[in-house]
């Protein structure tokens, strides 16, 4: 049984995933209350699905980027659960849970989460040779400087508020396409389904080594053709090369 947590921003989710099904899950708007609220909602989980903390052997947690403070909310809640359970534990970052339901539309997709200051985190998510990627670094940007590097149709999921959808159909007109409110939202149910692949696939890593990802500054001139990696878990390795 796999528990998934989520407290990357001001949104919070929740899920139990057995390998096959979703068997709940709980999304809510925590704000900063995510350490208040997160082990209330992970009971409320395991009472409504009838499971005992004990059946969890597997913890997935999404890693940003995100809010400084509520992306530690996660991982140190997954981390003492594994500490005193043994169960294994993944982190995945919060990104890639926002992309990863849009795959089977084919379309170029960018999740967008709020950086503060007019930026936003943003990758880029991509089929090709019949495998669905991250084709980008993780980056941090103003909507004008990502919209400077889209000449093609995107799709456009995560935390979109009116404002930001104007902004980018302005910036980018019929290239900008929009998942609906209740499709683009993050769910701990899709942070389950990668979580448990990644267990699957892929030796363990030591719990300390699952850290928050945080993307600094850096500049936007990159080339989102780059073949997909894992994002460095040195936070002085996420600057984007710049285009030679």
């Amino acid at each position: 049984m796999l528990l998934a947590l989520d407290t990357s921003t001001e949104w919070a989710s929740v899920a139990l995933f057995d390998g096959r099904d979703v068997l709940g899950e709980e999304t809510w708007r925590a704000q900063r209350r995510h350490g208040d609220e997160l082990f209330g909602a992970i009971e409320r989980l395991l009472l409504s699905t009838r499971t005992a903390l004990a059946s969890v052997d597997r913890i997935a947690v999404a890693t940003g980027p995100g809010s400084f403070t509520g992306l530690r909310v996660a991982i140190a809640a997954g981390q003492g659960i594994a500490r005193g359970s043994g169960a294994s534990l993944v982190g995945i970052s919060t990104l890639d849970v926002l992309a990863y339901p849009h795959a089977p539309s084919k379309l170029r997709t960018c999740p967008l989460l709020p950086a503060g200051r007019d930026q936003y985190y943003a990758a880029f998510y991509q089929e090709r040779n019949r495998k669905w990627q991250r084709r980008s670094p993780f980056i941090v940007a103003t909507l004008p400087e990502l919209s400077r590097q889209i000449g093609t149709h995107t799709l456009f999921v995560g935390e979109l508020d009116a404002e930001v959808e104007t902004t980018l159909r302005d910036l980018l007109g019929p290239n900008a396409i929009f998942a609906s409110p209740a499709s683009r939202m993050r769910r701990a149910g899709y942070l389950a389904e990668l979580g448990w692949k990644e267990l699957e696939s892929t030796k363990q890593v030591k719990m300390a080594e699952i850290e928050p990802l945080y993307v600094r500054q850096p500049s936007i001139r990159v080339s989102f053709d780059q073949p997909f990696a894992p994002p460095p878990t040195d936070e002085r390795a996420l600057g984007l090369p710049k285009r030679s």
